[in-house]
Formats: C-alpha cells, structure tokens, sequence
C-alpha cells in the first residue's frame, strides 16, 4: 500500500531534551592556544560510525567514527562525550580514507575497511592494530575496491564485508566465503539477533543474505532510484529502506513481500527505528534537521 505525499514532520520538544553531543570541544581556543588555524585540528564530516555494548563504557571508548577524507578512525566515550585518547590508523604507509567501522558484539574490537580494499581490526582499549584481513589466494588486501560496509556477528566468529559480499573467520582473520551478484554494493545493515545481512546495490534491489547458512534468502525489488539507507526493526521482522525516488518502505521479512510505503516530499538520506519501534528517525536531502515520526 503507498500513501499520498506526506510533509516532513516536526521535531518533537520531549526528545529534543535528550540530544547529546559526541564533540571535540574548545576547537577555536585550542587551534589560538597551537597557533594553527582551526579547520586544521576540526575533524571532517562523519560518513559512518558504529557504537558498542553499554558493559563497556566505563572501562573505555565504545564509540567509533570514520571522517570524510581522512586515513584514520577516532575513538569516542559514549559516557562523558569526549573524544578518547586513541587514533585508529589502517595502513599508515599509504593513507587512504577510511569508509567503513564496526565494534564487535563484546565491545573490545573495531574493524574498519578502506577506500582502498584494506580490513583491519584494532583493540579498542589499548587502540593497537591485531591485524588485517586478507584473501591471501588472490591478493594482498581484502577487497579489489571499496570496501562499503563491516560488520561482526553476536558471538565473535564472523566478520562480514561488502564491496564483494564477503564473510571472514574472526580470530584466524581468514576468508570463508565470498557472494558476487554482478553490480555494486552501495549500503549494508547486520541484524545480529537473526543473523541477516541485508545489502542494497546500484540496481535499486534489496537483498538478503543469510550469514550462516551463505545464501541468499529474500530480494525486494521496487525502489527505481539509489537506495540511501537501510534499517532493520529490533526484532528483525520488518526491514525499512529509502530511497532518492522519494518513498520509504516497509518489507516484512518472513512474508517476503513490501507490507507498506510512505512517499514523502523530500527524499529521506538516513533512518533509523527505535528499539520499541514507536519512533522513526529521518533525514533528507538539504535538510539540517532530524526528523521524528
């Protein structure tokens, strides 16, 4: 079913008290205090994060954030909001923008994948490097190009990757398994409660994957512009996705098939579900805003 176009939402006052700021603070007196100017200590644009298990937070950083450009990942503390005392660096010899990150279902790891094909996984307490992941019968790195998304299991013993759609061995950091479909992966999201891996590639197709049987189980066609993003409910029966062609969607996962649509009159970047699933979170396209419904 597609409803008719719907304007943006208003934010609501209630959760507008709730915002918190993950910042560097003082940017303006520490760049006089250096005598640099500031854009050269500001961090860039964040393209992606990825934040961990709250069992963590007080022992230390359980937030990641990768930045437009930038060769390297920071570290965050969720608990005080401050920027924490380690620089994750993949391939320090080459410096090539950082474009994917993930911390592992214990908290203790992060996994980050470059413009260039390189996977690499850091401690996320002492933010030493524990190693790359490499497909050691045909090249160097991971990936021939991009990597676009990361992702770790609930238990610690995949990682799993998209450029290629690609699953390692955790620990021995091996290859395991590899899906080619013929187009290119734009946006992936790991539910790992069901172990789904939905993927949306430059063909407007939505695709689900499988992560321990290694197959393809599900493909929602529909969206006839890019897919910008991709949400999975808490309970992982209702996948969301948006798209540039101005509708988001709703796909119930067991049925396999779309259950509902909205079209809305500013095409969403970005969403996200609450875990009760009573609030939706969007974005939009030259927006500044983020929107509750």
């Amino acid at each position: 079913m597609l409803f008719g176009l719907l304007p943006l939402p208003a934010a609501h006052p209630r959760w507008d008290q709730q915002s918190r700021e993950l910042s560097q603070r003082h940017v303006t007196k520490r760049a006089k205090k250096l005598r640099v100017k500031e854009k050269e200590i500001k961090l860039k644009p964040v393209i992606a994060f990825d934040f961990g298990s709250e069992i963590r937070e007080r022992d230390w950083c359980n937030v990641v954030t990768c930045h437009m450009d930038t060769a390297q990942a920071y570290v965050w503390r969720l608990q005080n909001f401050v920027l924490g005392e380690h620089i994750l660096k993949p391939c320090p010899e080459n410096q090539i923008p950082v474009k994917a990150c993930a911390i592992s279902a214990c908290g203790n790891f992060a996994v980050l994948g470059t413009a260039g094909g390189w996977i690499e996984q850091f401690n996320l307490q002492s933010g030493i490097n524990r190693g790359s992941y490499v497909d050691l019968s045909e090249r160097s790195c991971a990936h021939v190009g991009e990597v676009v998304g990361v992702a770790y299991d609930s238990t610690n013993t995949l990682m799993i990757s998209a450029g290629y759609h690609e699953v390692w061995d955790f620990k021995g950091r091996g290859l395991k398994s590899r899906w080619e479909i013929g187009c290119a992966v734009v946006k992936i999201v790991y539910h790992r409660s069901n172990g789904l891996l939905a993927t949306a590639t430059n063909d407007f197709v939505i695709r689900l994957y499988d992560v321990v049987a290694l197959r393809m189980v599900r493909k929602f066609e529909g969206h006839i512009d890019r897919v910008t993003d991709l949400c999975f409910s808490k309970d992982g029966k209702w996948l969301l996705t948006s798209s540039m062609d101005g509708t988001l969607r709703i796909w119930d996962v067991s049925l396999a098939r779309q259950i509902d649509a909205i079209h809305v009159d500013v095409s969403v970047t970005a969403l996200s579900l609450s875990p009760n699933m009573d609030v939706l979170a969007t974005t939009h396209v030259d927006q500044n805003g983020v929107y509750l419904w």
